[in-house]
């Protein structure tokens, strides 16, 4: 073929099929984006269901309690007994000792710390924090994070809460949430701990776009049931419309309504409602 005769690209043709490719680009990048963040939500659903198959197990196994928060007395420094402390950081020479969390206690049924680290979390980076202490921290990721009223706070809000807590005793398991992802990196977690966009500075919370951020939205996340079931759901939810009514004595997934915190005076139990107030949208 005469070379004269074959037609190169113009210069304006070739800014053509650039911009064409990425006007492409910019469309089906976030697309995605979204899907992998959406499989990665999943991914966390599942790790969360595999939890509450364990908790369940466990549950079955000691007679119908739930784990504890936290299994010992542990001060940080010293262990009271082999099987309420697990061996942490050497600090100054000498091997620190931390309190055993609940997922110390459902690893045996699991046998994967890898279940217990959701890969869109970014508290999922770091360990778990069991003091005020940020030296003092546990062989688990955080992120994920148990709410058990402890035993003062079950003889305020009533609803069959006990600590140790015993499933028998609570009203709707289906509709109780124990399990949560958030952005804090205590093993356990409540109402009573603030939310605040963005996330302030705190050794105890992973810098984000919230304080109770889960990595998939600041506002949302997955969710274990004292059933043993789980989904994702927005923390505003959690609270059903009925907390907004400061009469009503329904209530809510975290086992207590607003009436009986205030009756009880323990309104700062409801910290995390108060606060979300001040941003409101499920998003």
């Amino acid at each position: 073929m005469n070379r004269s005769l074959m037609r190169a690209f113009t210069l304006i043709e070739l800014l053509v099929v650039i911009a064409i490719i990425a006007i492409l680009a910019a469309i089906l990048f976030p697309v995605f984006a979204q899907a992998r963040e959406k499989a990665r939500q999943i991914s966390c659903l599942s790790n969360m269901k595999q939890i509450g198959t364990s908790l369940m197990m466990y549950n079955q196994d000691y007679d119908e309690l739930l784990p504890l928060r936290y299994g010992g007395a542990c001060d940080g420094t010293t262990a009271p007994a082999p099987n309420d402390c697990t061996d942490g950081p050497v600090v100054n020479g000498n091997t620190t000792h931390v309190a055993r969390t609940w997922k110390d206690m459902l690893y045996p049924y699991i046998k994967n710390r890898q279940v217990f680290k959701c890969p869109s979390n970014p508290t999922a980076q770091k360990p778990d924090i069991v003091s005020d202490n940020p030296v003092i921290e546990t062989l688990f990721s955080g992120g994920y994070s148990m709410y058990l009223p402890d035993a003062f706070l079950s003889s305020k809000i009533g609803h069959g809460a006990a600590y140790p807590q015993n499933l028998a005793g609570i009203e709707a398991p289906a509709n109780s949430l124990i399990i949560l992802e958030t952005s804090y990196r205590w093993p356990d977690t409540g109402t009573y701990l603030g939310y605040a966009e963005p996330a302030p500075s705190a050794a105890s919370i992973t810098p984000g776009p919230s304080s109770w951020n889960s990595g998939h939205n600041k506002k949302k996340g997955n969710i274990v049931f004292m059933d043993g079931h789980a989904k994702y759901t927005g923390l505003r939810a959690t609270y059903g419309s009925t907390f907004n009514d400061p009469n009503s004595l329904e209530m809510t997934m975290w086992r207590y309504s607003r009436k009986e915190c205030d009756d009880a005076g323990i309104s700062w139990n409801y910290t995390l409602y108060t606060d979300l107030q001040n941003y409101p949208g499920e998003n």
